[in-house]
């Protein structure tokens, strides 16, 4: 290594980009696709979880009845 050294930096959490230590967005408008993305794969979860539910109660039934 040649001794180059970067001052100390974090990277935006939705871009990458560089920003200063501690801070986790490069904008306003990266926090705001970050939350909505965030929101949107809790959603995805959520069904994900309720359809999985769903099926195992109608193998259950499904058990019962036959």
């Amino acid at each position: 290594m040649n001794g180059l050294r970067l001052p100390e930096h974090s990277h935006c959490r939705f871009c990458g980009d560089p920003v200063p230590f501690g801070q986790e967005f490069c904008d306003d408008d990266c926090k705001r696709e970050y939350d909505r993305r965030e929101a949107k794969d809790k959603q995805k979860d959520i069904l994900i979880a309720v359809g999985a539910g769903a099926v195992i109660v109608v193998i259950l039934v499904a058990g019962l009845l036959f």
